[in-house]
């Protein structure tokens, strides 16, 4: 019965200093979560990369500790500066490590899928003229 006690001394004991952590970091915490938030709503672009987006690329590169994806190349920007790029060649990602990126990592791939699916040809109002060309002949 002797080491309940004790256990349970030194679990109030961690409850009380986690609550004083907690409390000296909540703000802290709270900034962080506001300012992600507010990052959050700002405006993306994808856009496909142009010969003067060469330096910010390679700033992008550098940051993530990665050499430059093989042209042609998808950037995605918020708020109008380039935080991620992907290689329409063999899909590698660059990606600035200290912002908020996965938002923009899974537009960059939605594009390039829809690029690939465009070139294929087979687009969807292609589809759907097909579609609507078979409704009618069947009816």
């Amino acid at each position: 019965m002797n080491n309940a006690r004790l256990y349970l001394a030194l679990m109030r004991q961690r409850a009380d200093e986690t609550a004083r952590e907690a409390e000296r970091l909540g703000p802290v915490y709270a900034a962080l979560r506001d300012r992600d938030s507010h990052r959050a709503h700002e405006p993306v672009t994808v856009r496909l990369a142009a010969g003067d987006d060469a330096p910010a690329l390679e700033r992008l590169a550098q940051l993530d500790s990665a050499s430059l994806p093989a042209a042609p190349l998808l950037i995605g920007e918020r708020a109008e500066h380039p935080v991620a790029a992907l290689s329409l060649s063999d899909g590698a990602i660059v990606a600035d490590p200290f912002v908020p990126t996965a938002d923009v990592v899974a537009l960059l791939h939605l594009r390039a899928n829809q690029l690939r699916r465009g070139s294929q040809g087979g687009g969807r109002g292609r589809r759907r003229a097909r579609a609507w060309r078979l409704l009618r002949a069947g009816g």
